[in-house]
């Protein structure tokens, strides 16, 4: 099947990597130059819109997806005249803007904190209370800690953030951040991985384990991701974030729509990653009837500044790690690749991962 990829960063790479003995044909489709999937298929260097481009794939290819969730809607809907989109441009509409997300949390009577749309300074003002601390986030393009600005009880406001539309959400008291990883393939067959335990610094993605000390929770979340999977007629990866309150209680955030730097231990971590399950999904070439097997895990991401040989060395030496690097170059925050350590038990997990982190950042 030939598939065209929107967006060629390392998640369009390693979906391509996933696949094995030549079973798709690839295409990316990027503005950038040299972008991660440059390196392992034909790239098209066009913007995501470019109406030639859209065309030319409508007519060549059997499918599309993404691997950048902020592509054109509209160019999405075009596409879809000529060939199946996955995720569905309806679904990318959605998942674009935080405030159409939250309310579709809201409808489908999921958990979430208290949110307002904000369009002004105005509106601001007569949402927040005093005693209460909040963050303000751009409804669009907001990713890594990007766009978004805390709100604490009198302290005066000054950002340039309230010139775009912006939803304002009321800070969760959180013990734990867990993400579910979905996949619903295009005869209407799901699958979900176990929910997995994220940590972040500085409001980027820093490490993701499994099992996480949430297990409990894991039917809960299914019911809350078969909801949305039916609203928004989903078909691919999905990937939905929670907060656990205090009270262990899931208090849904956000959604990604499409694979995600939480699942990206399943490449070593599980029989079947995230990727692999999203082609075969989206192609319709998925077995969810074989029994999924899964490794304890745990993934770090390299940010900032690659790994040296020597501390990699190290690291080979004494545990089961696996190194993905994404052929970029450094920069402050810059996700470059990240490292995969497995082992036979969580309690062996826990033990090490305190030193492995040392050791990369």
């Amino acid at each position: 099947m030939k598939i065209a990829i929107f967006g060629a960063g390392q998640l369009a790479m390693m979906m391509i990597q996933a696949v094995h003995q030549k079973k798709h044909e690839f295409i990316v489709v990027d503005p950038s130059t040299r972008p991660p999937a440059s390196h392992y298929t034909e790239h098209m260097q066009a913007d995501y819109d470019d109406s030639t481009i859209i065309k030319e794939i409508g007519e060549n290819f059997d499918i599309a997806t993404i691997d950048f969730e902020n592509v054109s809607v509209k160019a999405m809907r075009e596409l879809e005249k000529y060939i199946p989109v996955h995720p569905s441009s309806h679904a990318l509409d959605i998942c674009q803007d935080r405030l159409k997300e939250k309310n579709l949390f809201r409808k489908l009577n999921i958990n979430t904190t208290e949110y307002y749309e904000i369009n002004d300074l105005d509106d601001l003002k007569k949402n927040l209370n005093k005693n209460k601390h909040y963050i303000l986030k751009s409804r669009r393009f907001g990713y890594d800690g990007k766009n978004q600005y805390r709100i604490k009880p009198d302290i005066e406001i000054k950002t340039d953030l309230i010139k775009q539309d912006c939803i304002l959400e009321e800070l969760v008291d959180f013990e734990a951040e867990v993400s579910l990883i979905c996949v619903k393939a295009t005869n209407g067959d799901v699958y979900y991985y176990p929910l997995v335990e994220n940590h972040h610094k500085n409001g980027i993605l820093s490490m993701s384990r499994y099992p996480s000390n949430y297990t409990f929770l894991q039917n809960k979340a299914q019911d809350i991701a078969e909801k949305l999977l039916e609203a928004m007629n989903y078909i691919g990866v999905l990937v939905i974030e929670f907060f656990v309150n205090s009270n262990k209680e899931l208090v849904a955030n956000e959604m990604a729509p499409r694979v995600h730097n939480s699942g990206h231990w399943t490449i070593e971590g599980s029989s079947l990653s995230q990727f692999s399950a999203h082609i075969d999904a989206i192609s319709g070439s998925h077995d969810y009837k074989k029994s999924i097997t899964f490794k304890p895990s745990v993934m770090f991401n390299i940010l900032s500044k690659h790994i040296t040989n020597e501390k990699a060395e190290a690291l080979k030496s004494k545990f089961d790690i696996s190194l993905h690097d994404y052929h970029k170059a450094e920069r402050m925050n810059r996700k470059l690749g990240h490292l995969t350590f497995t082992c036979e038990n969580k309690k062996e997990l826990d033990i090490n991962i305190k030193e492995i982190a040392e050791v990369i950042q």
